[in-house]
């Protein structure tokens, strides 16, 4: 469908307004309602935000690390953590059998966090674990010339006809007092699930207030935004069609461009120790040809396959925002994990060893 294609590139340059698409493509405004609303779901397409939570007072940390107990029971701790522990995203590596955690916390509390972290590790759940922070984190831009919208598959001539997204890497500074309410925070985490499908005197109603109210406050988190992108996921026995993949390798221009040149990749970032990471979500009728292509076009990887069985990508918590700055919930956190654990253990009693 070359409309589709054509309303999702305008989509990513003006954001998911039905007016503003219809002008830069076009394509009639019940045209572009009908694509954005029922097309591209059932293609497993999805409309995002990329939101600067460094605007938003947060740092994102990544923490990798072997788990003390089976992979279902880490998994079960860390969906609570996506609730109430800052938790951002955490995957299960199946080559290095580690999990990789990214957290995005206000860095006040970092001290706090890293005492959190080390009674994790004191009550046998985490071993080995390895702390950074994240100077960069972003999806990348859909590249729509390379996806059919017809069949809602990728092309697999990509490689012939390649070229390198044109993606500037801007770091995110947390910010000390960010200039954000609870309602800001509420419309990014709205965003961030699915940005085409709100509406304004729905979430007007759910949050108590007025239509206006909404429409002040999406004009307000407009500068939060760094850009909207749309995300594939196969709606459909996702483990018959894709191979999760990370992709490690050094922090270099070139190893950068080649993989903003594959169009699965879909998200990318970097730590303060030179390491570059991209995420990518490969078409198994295509892995080996995508496979073959990275190793002959960089010069040092490491790629970890994903569990998707005991991954979580989560929300903005903003239930965590209340008068004005983020909470500091590790403390009390410890004495939950205490609770469990002890429970896990059949009611031995642990000693917190800090």
């Amino acid at each position: 469908m070359e409309e589709a294609r054509r309303v999702v590139e305008a989509l990513m340059r003006v954001g998911p307004r039905l007016t503003s698409i219809s002008k830069e493509t076009g394509v009639p405004i019940s045209t572009v309602r009908y694509i954005l609303h029922r097309r591209l779901p059932k293609l497993g397409l999805s409309v995002r935000a990329s939101i600067n939570y460094g605007a938003l007072g947060l740092q994102r940390y990544l923490v990798r690390f072997r788990g003390g107990y089976p992979a279902h029971y880490i998994s079960r701790l860390l969906d609570m953590f996506g609730e109430s522990l800052y938790l951002d995203y955490y995957t299960y590596l199946m080559t290095d059998k580690r999990f990789l955690a990214i957290f995005a916390l206000p860095s006040i509390h970092e001290k706090e966090f890293f005492e959190l972290l080390s009674a994790m590790e004191s009550l046998g759940i985490m071993e080995s674990p390895e702390v950074c922070r994240l100077t960069y984190m972003r999806p990348l831009p859909f590249m729509a010339e390379f996806f059919d919208f017809s069949n809602g598959v990728w092309a697999q001539n990509w490689i012939s006809r390649t070229y390198a997204r044109d993606v500037p890497e801007i770091p995110e500074y947390p910010v000390l007092r960010p200039q954000i309410d609870r309602i800001d925070l509420i419309i990014l985490s709205e965003l961030q699930k699915n940005a085409s499908t709100i509406k304004y005197t729905e979430l007007a109603r759910r949050l108590g207030v007025s239509r206006q109210t909404v429409s002040k406050h999406f004009k307000h988190v407009r500068r939060l935004i760094n850009f909207y992108t749309v995300f594939w996921f196969p709606p459909m026995n996702p483990e018959l069609v894709i191979s999760p993949i990370i992709v490690k390798t050094e922090a270099e221009k070139d190893s950068r461009r080649v993989l903003l040149s594959v169009p699965f990749a879909f998200n990318e970032f970097r730590n303060d120790r030179g390491e570059y990471y991209s995420m990518l979500l490969i078409p198994n009728v295509g892995l080996y040809t995508t496979l073959k292509f990275l190793h002959e076009h960089l010069p040092q990887l490491e790629l970890e396959f994903q569990d998707m069985e005991y991954s979580g990508k989560f929300r903005l918590q903003y239930g965590l925002f209340r008068e004005g700055s983020w909470m500091n919930v590790f403390e009390t956190a410890v004495d939950k994990l205490i609770e469990v654990v002890q429970k896990k253990e059949g009611g031995r009693r642990l000693s917190r060893g800090l």
